[in-house]
C-alpha cells in the first residue's frame, strides 16, 4: 500500500470491509425454516400445498402455495387465455368462460410474461394442439394430451410462402401485435376481433381453403383482397390476414405484399421439431432456474419478489409454484436464486420462471365447493392483475352425483389448546365433483380432543389431532394442530388493542384476546384464556368482562394467560361524573369566574 495517501487508504479499507460484508452468491440464497404446512387433496391427481417458511436472509416469512400434479388420469393441464390472444383476462373470467364451454377448472396459476399495453403473451401459446400465437426459437413448457410435460425449445418456425411468386419468409410473427420493426405479421381470428394496429398498415386478406394453425399443419389460402388501413383492421373468421407497417424498414417485404393479386396462393406452415409434434398445450417462460437438479448460474440473489415457477420431477410429476412477496410482516418473496434452490429442494430436476410480481396468483376450488377461491395474497393492494394466460388444471372425469369422498372442514387448522371449533363436511362423487352430503354423517376424533354436536374442543396437550367424518362406508379426515404455548397474546378492550386502560368507576369492559404462533394467528376462543386481576381495581369473570370498582386513582393489572404465555394491561381507576352533574359543575365554575 506504499504511496497511497491516508484518505485514500481509509476509503480503500472501508470499501474492502463493505465488500467483505456482501455475501457470495450462494450465501445470499434463502435459508428457509418451515413454520407451518397445510395440504389439501383437490382430486386424485392434484394436491394443493401451503407452506409458511421463515426466511433468515430477510428476517421475514416466505409464504408459498403450489400445486403438485401427477399425470395419468382425466384431470389435465390446459393453457387458458380468455376469448382472444390480445387482452389480459382475470382468473375469475377464466373459470367462468371455461365453465361456459363445459370445462371445470380445479385450479390455476398465472402463466407467461406479456406486454402490459396489449395483453399479448411474449412467448408462444398452444391450446388443444393449435398454435394460437408464436414467433420462433422460443422455449416452452409443453404438455401432451395425457398431461405429461417437458421443457425445451420446440424449434417452432412459422413459415409464410407466396406460392405463385416463389417467395418465402421464415420465422414469422403469428398473432403478435404489428409494429414498425417486426415485418410481416400473420393474424387469425384467434388474436381477437381486429389486429389492434395503432399505426398505418398494408393488409392482405387470404381466404383459408384448407389446413389450420395446428402443430405441424399448413394453412392454404388464396388472396382475396388488400387494403391500406389507419389503425385497426378487422379479422374475419376463416381468413388469414397479413399486416405490415407502411413505415416498415423492410421495404422489399412491403413491396412483395403489395404485388399480391387476387387468386394467388399463400401458405403458412407451422413447423416444429419431431419430438414436439404431439404438443397439446404450451406456453412460454422467462428463464431457466434449474437444470439437472441444480440452480443454473448467474441468477439474481438480491431482489426478493413474488414469483411463479414451473418444475418437473424425475417421475414425471410436476409443481406449479407461487410465493407471495413485497408484504412486510407477511411474506418478503424470494430472489431468483432463492426460487431456484427452493424448486430443487422440492425435487425438481428442471424448473423455469413464469411471470411474477403483481401477476403472481393461485386459485383453487376446494373439494365439495362450487366456487373458486384465491389462495395466495396478491402483492398489489389496489387490484388483482389480469394476465395474458394461465396454467390451469381441468377435471374431465365423469359426473355421477353419488357421494364417494367426504371432506372435513376447516382443514389443517392450527388452534390454541382448549379452542372450540365447529366442523362440517362436504361430499364429492367418484369424479371429484360436488354432490349432496349424506344426511347420516357423524364426527369423531382421537384423544387430542372431544366432539359434541359437531363442535370440536381441543385438548390441553400440544400435538396433532385427527377429526373424522363418517357415513356408512365413506369417511374423510382433517388434521388439527394443537398449540399449548403461543408465542404472543394480544389483548383488546371493547374491540381495541390496549396495554393501558383508564377505567371509569363502576363501568364494565369486554376484554378479548388472540394468539400468534410462529408469526401466524391461531384459531382460538375465549375459553382458552384465563383472566386475573391484581390490585384493588375491580373484578373480571371467566368471559373476560371486567367491572371497575375501588377508589379514584387506584392502580392494578389485568393479566390474560394461555399456557406459559401472558399479556398484561395496566389499569388506573378514575372517577367520572354523570352528564347532568358534569354540566352543573361547569356552570358553577363559569359563575365563579363571572363574579
Amino acid at each position: 500500500m506504499k504511496g497511497i495517501k491516508r484518505p485514500a487508504a481509509f476509503l480503500l479499507a472501508l470499501l474492502l470491509v463493505c465488500l467483505a460484508a456482501v455475501p457470495a452468491e450462494n450465501a445470499c440464497a434463502a435459508s428457509l425454516t418451515e413454520l407451518r404446512t397445510e395440504v389439501v387433496e383437490l382430486n386424485d391427481q392434484l394436491t394443493l400445498v401451503k407452506n409458511i417458511n421463515y426466511n433468515s436472509s430477510y428476517g421475514d416469512n416466505a409464504v408459498e402455495h403450489y400445486f403438485e400434479y401427477t399425470p395419468g388420469g382425466n384431470v389435465l393441464p390446459l393453457v387458458c387465455y380468455g376469448s382472444g390472444i390480445k387482452g389480459a383476462v382475470s382468473a375469475s373470467r377464466i373459470f367462468s368462460e371455461e365453465a361456459e364451454n363445459g370445462v371445470t377448472v380445479a385450479g390455476l396459476t398465472n402463466g407467461d410474461f406479456f406486454v402490459m399495453a396489449t395483453g399479448v403473451s411474449l412467448g408462444p401459446v398452444i391450446r388443444d394442439g393449435i398454435v394460437r400465437t408464436g414467433g420462433y426459437s422460443e422455449s416452452v413448457i409443453a404438455f401432451k394430451k395425457d398431461g405429461t410435460a417437458k421443457i425445451g425449445d420446440p424449434s417452432l418456425n412459422i413459415r409464410l410462402s407466396f406460392v405463385d411468386k416463389d417467395i418465402h419468409y421464415g420465422k414469422l410473427n403469428f398473432n403478435k401485435s404489428v409494429t414498425e420493426t417486426n415485418g410481416i405479421c400473420a393474424f387469425t381470428s384467434d388474436f381477437g376481433e381486429t389486429n389492434s394496429a395503432t399505426l398505418d398498415t398494408f393488409n392482405v386478406f387470404v381466404r383459408v381453403m384448407d389446413g389450420s394453425s395446428k402443430v405441424g399443419d399448413t394453412i392454404v389460402g388464396v388472396v382475396e383482397s388488400s387494403l391500406d388501413a389507419t389503425g385497426k383492421t378487422k379479422l374475419p373468421e376463416n381468413y388469414l390476414v397479413l399486416s405490415i407497417a407502411k413505415d416498415t424498414p423492410y421495404a422489399t417485404a412491403l413491396s412483395q405484399m403489395q404485388s399480391l393479386e387476387p387468386g394467388e396462393q399463400v401458405t403458412l406452415e407451422f413447423m416444429m421439431a419431431d419430438d414436439y409434434l404431439d404438443t397439446w398445450q404450451a406456453l412460454g417462460f422467462e428463464k431457466w432456474l434449474v437444470k439437472g437438479g441444480q440452480p443454473v448460474s448467474g441468477l439474481d440473489s438480491y431482489t426478493a419478489a413474488p414469483r411463479t415457477a414451473f418444475g418437473l420431477k424425475p417421475d414425471g410429476s410436476y409443481i406449479v409454484y407461487t410465493v407471495d412477496g413485497r408484504q412486510a410482516g407477511y411474506s418478503a418473496g424470494l430472489t431468483y436464486l432463492d426460487l431456484a434452490q427452493r424448486m430443487a429442494e422440492l425435487g425438481c430436476i428442471q424448473a423455469v420462471n413464469l411471470d411474477g410480481g403483481a401477476s403472481t396468483q393461485l386459485f383453487a376450488v376446494y373439494p365439495g365447493f362450487d366456487k373458486q377461491m384465491q389462495i395466495n395474497r396478491d402483492s398489489d393492494a389496489t387490484y388483482l392483475r389480469s394476465c395474458a394466460n394461465y396454467v390451469c388444471f381441468a377435471n374431465f372425469n365423469e359426473k355421477t352425483g353419488v357421494p364417494a369422498h367426504l371432506h372435513v372442514y376447516p382443514f389443517d387448522e392450527y388452534v390454541l389448546c382448549g379452542t372450540q371449533l365447529p366442523v362440517y363436511a362436504k361430499a364429492t362423487d367418484s369424479g371429484w365433483f360436488t354432490c349432496e352430503v349424506p344426511e347420516d354423517i357423524t364426527f369423531s376424533c382421537d384423544e387430542m380432543g372431544i366432539i359434541e354436536e359437531d363442535v370440536y374442543t381441543a385438548g390441553s396437550k400440544p400435538g396433532t389431532g385427527i377429526i373424522t367424518a363418517s357415513s356408512g362406508d365413506l369417511s374423510g379426515t382433517m388434521r388439527v394442530y394443537l398449540v399449548a404455548d403461543p408465542d404472543s397474546i394480544t389483548a383488546s378492550v371493547d374491540g381495541k388493542t390496549k396495554t393501558l386502560l383508564k377505567a371509569g368507576l363502576d363501568k364494565s369492559y369486554r376484554l378479548t384476546a388472540k394468539s400468534t404462533w410462529r408469526g401466524q394467528e391461531l384459531r382460538s376462543t375465549q375459553g382458552c384464556y384465563t383472566w386475573t386481576v391484581e390490585g384493588d381495581i375491580g373484578t373480571i369473570d371467566e368471559n373476560g368482562v371486567f367491572t371497575a370498582a375501588g377508589e379514584h386513582g387506584n392502580t392494578g393489572t389485568i393479566t390474560v394467560t394461555a399456557g406459559k404465555t401472558k399479556q398484561t394491561i395496566a389499569v388506573t381507576l378514575q372517577q367520572t361524573l354523570p352528564a347532568a352533574d358534569l354540566q352543573e359543575w361547569i356552570r358553577e365554575i363559569v359563575q365563579n369566574l363571572e363574579e
